[in-house]
């Protein structure tokens, strides 16, 4: 994959990715490649887990080049939760009138 970023303000927004004609794809990793699309195009997020350092992020680049998708890298530990993404319901109140 080549990676190339956009920019804005400075940060880095999001990654283009590109496949390489020198990226090795052992069958184990086309399995996984073609699992991985076939849940994406059935609508369905994939999530890839398993111990550091074991190829996790680089499949995840090599799945989205495949589609020609952009990628965002989002750092977290485990004091990151689900509404650091999404956002949280701070002042959100919910009333149901019965008449």
């Amino acid at each position: 994959m080549t990676v190339a970023g956009r920019s804005i303000n400075g940060a880095l927004a999001a990654l283009s990715v590109r496949p390489r004609p020198d990226f090795v794809e052992t069958l184990s990793v086309r399995d996984l490649t073609e699992r991985s699309l076939a849940y994406l195009a059935a609508g369905f997020p994939v999530h890839f887990r398993g111990p550091a350092g074991t190829g996790k992020t680089t499949l995840a680049l090599h799945v989205a080049a495949q589609l020609g998708r952009p990628v965002m890298l989002v750092a977290g530990d485990e004091e990151f939760a689900t509404s650091d993404l999404i956002g949280g319901q701070y002042g959100y109140r919910y009333h149901k009138v019965i008449d």
